[in-house]
């Protein structure tokens, strides 16, 4: 189910929040095509392995024939040697069709429960993401709601400390850069935008 599915209704009016929570639902949307590719993958790789089984069967129930009929050729070998030489051909030739469909089996087996582990860690993943991006709403909601707050009451307005995301966390593992110049953009940073709460926005 998309992650934005009950927040058509409230999603902000403000520019720059709103520009984040299309952010947020474009991330919640590839992880809900990842998730979706994955287990679609799972569910064509159970077929082939269910067919790979059928497969192994039959080639089984073939060297069961070919055994039998090797058995009864050598209780007629006088009379029928060409039959029995025949039969002994099939039977090796059933055993190796057993051996190679039941190395495909196993192979697809293993590949089968790989899959299974894909999706287990997507949706692991997914999950982890969405509790992520509901912390980062709520906090920029109670940002905005506190600011708003504090317009209403007449009391100077503090601008919301910025909500960090998956990119902050990844520039936050490197060096940080030198010193800046005087007059440049780090000198006079945009002050970060807070779009009101879902309980504001319904008031």
């Amino acid at each position: 189910m998309p992650f934005f599915s009950k927040r058509s209704d409230s999603m902000s009016t403000d520019p720059t929040i709103r520009q984040f929570e299309k952010r947020i639902a474009s991330e919640t949307r590839e992880d809900q095509k990842n998730l979706d590719h994955t287990i679609k993958d799972l569910n064509a790789a159970e077929k082939t392995h269910h067919k790979s089984i059928k497969n192994a069967d039959k080639a089984q129930h073939n060297l069961d024939k070919a055994v039998k009929q090797e058995h009864k050729a050598a209780t007629g070998l006088n009379k029928a040697q060409h039959h029995h030489e025949e039969a002994i051909e099939n039977q090796r030739t059933a055993e190796k069709n057993v051996s190679l469909k039941q190395k495909h089996e196993d192979k697809l087996a293993q590949d089968l429960q790989q899959r299974r582990t894909t999706v287990d860690e997507f949706q692991h993943r997914k999950e982890q993401n969405d509790q992520q991006r509901e912390l980062k709403l709520s906090q920029i909601h109670a940002q905005a709601a506190s600011r708003a707050g504090s317009l209403d009451m007449g009391s100077p307005v503090t601008e919301p400390a910025p909500v960090p995301g998956p990119a902050d966390a990844e520039a936050s593992d490197k060096p940080a850069p030198s010193a800046a110049t005087p007059g440049s953009a780090s000198d006079n940073p945009a002050p970060s935008v807070a779009a009101p709460s879902p309980a504001t926005a319904s008031a």
